[in-house]
């Protein structure tokens, strides 16, 4: 049993908010971030544990402690070869990988979930696997809808949201070490529990995918381009540029090459080139005509999701993208593969 669950629910919210002032973010942060250590804790004891990676924004903020925002996802990576592949998979054992994970994680993973919660005495959650549009979706998401004491608002909701695919690479990636903000500040450590040790992707790469992610969104036609929460990509993309990670994966073609043909292979975005992944070509920055929605989006982020205290306002964000696409235009080196526009 986890002594923190035995305390009153009154002592519970008193430190939730008092927490909340010292780490400068709102009680019901400090009471999710509770359960999103639970949840990983709980994840990584799985006997699938050791094939996973946890990896995204959350990642960024928890593990590498690299972002100034509250991610309510737990993203996560399976080593396709717990799932039976390996090697290079053509079209079709790609389809077979997709379908055999989606089984795995409603039939195993879901309840071997459950049942972690329950060893630990944790009650009162709901575990949802939200349903999948066709069986080869990937990837999946299971929802752990736990019992909240502090309303939410509205941005954020009590859920621990499990994203779980099997096309994302692995490697790179680092032990990395942290805990819950109730176990690093609550003042009597009897009621805390040690911190986790979690397989974190390494941030260069993360810095690499969200670039290629939004290049590839804005290669789409205009009227195609999603908005709705993707301004955290800029955000994060803005801080990473920051960090001696960054500077590391734009100086490591082979790495820059591996995550581009990855994505070629594995989640290409229909009437992309991915030629134009080029660091000579490559582009983050939104188009002008869809500029007010990014901008409304990023100021609905800032208001629920950053808490950094001199978070970057849209129009200096928007001049950290302009000036890196500036720098990665000006790269010398060029990856090697031409990327056909026919699937393979």
């Amino acid at each position: 049993m986890i002594k923190w669950l035995e305390l009153p629910d009154s002592e519970k919210l008193i430190a939730y908010e008092q927490i909340g002032l010292r780490a400068g973010r709102s009680p019901f942060i400090i009471e999710k971030d509770w359960w999103v250590v639970q949840t990983l804790s709980i994840i990584f004891d799985l006997p699938v544990g050791q094939y996973l990676v946890f990896k995204g924004g959350t990642s960024l903020s928890k593990a590498w402690q690299l972002i100034g925002r509250f991610s309510e996802d737990v993203d996560l990576a399976v080593d396709r070869e717990f799932l039976g592949f390996s090697g290079e998979l053509n079209k079709t054992q790609r389809t077979k990988l997709r379908k055999a994970a989606g089984i795995y994680i409603t039939d195993k993973f879901s309840k071997d979930l459950a049942l972690g919660f329950k060893q630990r005495g944790i009650k009162n959650i709901d575990i949802e696997i939200v349903e999948a549009p066709t069986k080869d979706q990937d990837p999946r998401i299971i929802n752990i809808h736990y019992p909240g004491m502090i309303n939410t608002p509205g941005y954020i909701l009590p859920r621990v949201q499990i994203e779980i695919g099997c096309r994302s690479l692995r490697e790179p990636f680092s032990i990395r070490t942290f805990n819950s903000l109730v176990d690093e500040y609550y003042p009597d450590k009897n009621m805390v529990q040690p911190a986790i040790h979690i397989p974190s992707v390494d941030p260069g790469r993360t810095f690499l995918e969200k670039l290629f992610l939004l290049h590839e969104e804005f290669q789409r036609p205009v009227e195609k381009v999603r908005v709705n929460r993707l301004s955290r990509h800029l955000y994060d993309i803005s801080k990473l540029a920051k960090s001696h990670h960054a500077e590391k994966a734009l100086q490591d073609p082979d790495l820059y090459e591996m995550i581009v043909a990855h994505r070629y292979r594995y989640t290409r975005v229909g009437g992309v080139d991915y030629n134009l992944h080029q660091p000579q070509s490559l582009s983050p920055m939104p188009p002008e005509s869809l500029m007010k929605g990014w901008r409304d989006d990023y100021q609905e982020m800032l208001e629920q999701m950053i808490y950094e205290p001199n978070a970057p306002a849209f129009d200096i964000l928007i001049k950290d993208i302009d000036d890196l696409r500036s720098k990665i235009n000006a790269i010398p080196w060029k990856f090697r593969t031409i990327f056909s526009a026919e699937e393979q």
